[in-house]
C-alpha cells in the first residue's frame, strides 16, 4: 500500500532525550521525548527539561549543557548537502559525533565535558544510501573497550522506511522509534487498524530488537491520537509484547502543553513497571 508522507521541516540541530537505566524492559511504558524544537512559536523558548529528565542542566536558551553522568543521550538531526559519500563522509561524520558528543575527545566539544550515550537517526528528505555504514562506524567506535553507545532509529511507520530501511536491517540499533503519524497508510485515522497492522510487521522483523510507539502530542499533526484513546485501544494490546520498548512523544513543547506523557505516566503506574531505560520522571 502506498503512503502519502507529510514532511516535517527540521529547524534544530541537537535534541535531548532522557536515558536512566541500561536496558529497556517489557511490561513497562518507557517514554522518550525530543527537546530543542518549537514550531508553534518562533519567539517563545523551548520548555525546560528539568521537570522531565533527571539531572539535566540547561543554563540558558541556546546554551545547552548536560552533566557527564551517563544519564543522557543526544539525538542529532543532520541534513547532508548532496549525497553522503560511502566512505569519506560517513567516517568524517562518525568521528565528528564521536569526538564532539560521545566517547572521543576534542578541545572544543559543544557540550563541554559531557559524554552522551548515543545517537538517534531521524532522517528527513535526505539521501537513502549509506546510513548503514554510518551506524556500523559508530558502533565500531563505541566498541573500543572503554565506551558503549546506544543507537536508535526513528523511521516512519510504513516498513521498510525509505531512508533507514537498509540501516535498520543491520540489526545494529538498540531500539526503533516508529513514527505512527504524518504517514497516511499507517497513522491513526479514527481507527487503529492500520497502526496495529504495521506494528505487527515491525515486531515480526528479527533485526528489530525493541520498538517504541511514536506519537505526536500536537493536534495539528496528521495522525494525532488522544492519549487516553491510545492507551485504551492500542497500548493495552501491545504492552506485553517482548519487543515493546515504550512510547516516543513528539515533542517536548507540545507534550508539556497537552500533558500527553503525564496521562501515559498515570496509566504506567498501573502496569507494574520494572526499571525502565527511557522514562519521564
Amino acid at each position: 500500500m502506498a503512503c502519502n508522507s507529510f514532511p516535517a521541516v527540521v529547524v534544530v540541530v541537537a535534541l535531548v532525550s532522557c536515558l536512566l537505566a541500561p536496558a529497556v524492559t517489557a511490561s513497562s511504558v518507557n517514554i522518550s521525548t525530543y527537546w530543542g524544537t518549537n514550531s508553534d512559536s518562533s519567539t517563545q523558548p523551548q520548555r525546560p527539561l528539568r521537570s522531565k529528565c533527571t539531572g539535566v542542566h540547561l543554563p540558558g536558551q541556546g546554551n545547552k549543557r548536560l552533566p557527564t553522568n551517563g544519564n543522557q543521550s543526544v539525538d542529532l538531526h543532520w541534513r547532508p548537502h548532496g549525497r553522503l559519500h560511502p566512505h569519506l563522509s560517513r567516517w568524517k561524520l562518525a568521528k565528528y559525533l564521536w569526538n564532539n558528543y560521545l566517547g572521543g575527545s576534542n578541545a572544543n566539544r559543544p557540550l563541554g565535558s559531557a559524554t552522551l550515550d548515543g545517537v538517534d537517526f531521524f532522517i528527513e528528505e535526505s539521501t537513502t544510501k549509506y546510513w548503514e555504514m554510518l551506524a556500523e562506524t559508530l558502533r565500531n567506535l563505541g566498541n573500543d573497550g572503554t565506551s558503549q553507545i546506544e543507537l536508535s532509529a526513528t523511521p516512519k511507520c510504513h516498513l521498510p522506511d525509505k531512508y533507514l530501511g537498509t540501516a535498520i536491517q543491520t540489526g545494529l540499533f538498540n531500539y526503533v522509534q516508529v513514527r505512527f503519524y504524518n504517514e497516511s497508510c499507517c497513522e491513526y485515522d479514527g481507527s487503529f487498524d492500520a497502526m496495529k497492522s504495521e506494528w505487527d510487521e515491525w515486531i515480526a522483523d528479527d533485526k528489530v530488537h525493541k520498538v517504541f510507539v511514536g506519537v505526536t502530542a500536537s493536534t495539528k499533526e496528521e495522525g494525532y491520537v488522544d492519549a487516553h484513546s491510545l492507551i485504551n485501544n492500542f497500548l493495552t494490546d501491545v504492552v506485553n509484547s517482548p519487543k515493546f520498548g515504550g512510547v516516543m512523544v513528539w515533542y517536548r513543547y507540545t507534550d508539556h502543553n497537552s500533558e500527553y506523557s503525564e496521562k501515559i505516566k498515570a496509566w504506567n503506574s498501573l502496569v507494574k513497571t520494572t526499571t525502565p531505560s527511557l522514562v519521564v520522571s
